[in-house]
């Protein structure tokens, strides 16, 4: 394995946080070192949005500026975060000094406005499954192809309420395909996503990748 030390201190600093903090799980001595390190990766994140955020609103207000002919998106994005970064102060500043409880204009927006976003981007999620499924079946008629389709089309017709749909057989097997092959697939992402987020701490533990390093 390659180890590149070009920046011995970065790599020192790394390293030495990261033993600590995986210290901290197993050693309770060191455990109130662990979450001061914690804290203050979380101060660190938090800042790091906040720029992330400065850096969203000055790229959008360039295009408003430049002339582009996509600069009316940019607007909503502008007049939709501010307006949702005022309510949220707003309500911020109403429950911790005031005494009003509930954040209600964020749930508000929340419920009214983000929701129906979100639910109509899983229309068109199903909408694309199904277009994904006919696509395949024309392009290429094999096993997988047809078990897709299949999967697809029991999924959608499990889950609304037309009368075709409500044969308990259907409303079975559709339950059946969430609890047994479509969990079973999730865990695997997920394990493999832990997999290779342990992969990718060893690796920086050991100086192979420096994405602190500039």
């Amino acid at each position: 394995m390659n180890v590149k030390l070009h920046a011995p201190i970065s790599t020192a600093i790394a390293i030495g946080v990261g033993i600590i903090v995986l210290a901290g799980y197993f050693i309770p001595s060191v455990e109130s070192i662990r979450f001061i390190f914690l804290r203050t990766g979380l101060v660190l994140a938090a800042v790091a949005l906040l720029v992330g955020i400065i850096n969203l609103i000055s790229v959008h207000i360039r295009k408003l500026g430049g002339g582009d002919e996509n600069s009316g998106y940019s607007l909503i994005l502008l007049i939709s975060l501010l307006v949702t970064l005022g309510v949220g102060i707003t309500d911020m500043v109403q429950t911790y000094l005031f005494g009003q409880p509930n954040f209600r204009m964020t749930n508000w927006v929340f419920t009214n406005i983000q929701m129906p976003i979100e639910t109509s981007l899983l229309a068109v999620t199903a909408v694309s499954l199904i277009y994904a499924a006919a696509s395949i079946l024309r392009k290429r008629m094999d096993i997988n192809a047809v078990i897709f389709f299949f999967v697809v089309l029991l999924i959608l017709l499990g889950s609304v309420a037309i009368p075709p749909a409500t044969i308990p057989l259907l409303g079975g097997i559709r339950d059946w395909i969430l609890r047994v092959p479509a969990l079973g697939g999730a865990r695997g992402l997920l394990l493999g996503i832990a997999l290779g987020t342990i992969t990718t701490g060893i690796r920086i533990l050991m100086g192979t990748d420096r994405p602190y390093g500039g």
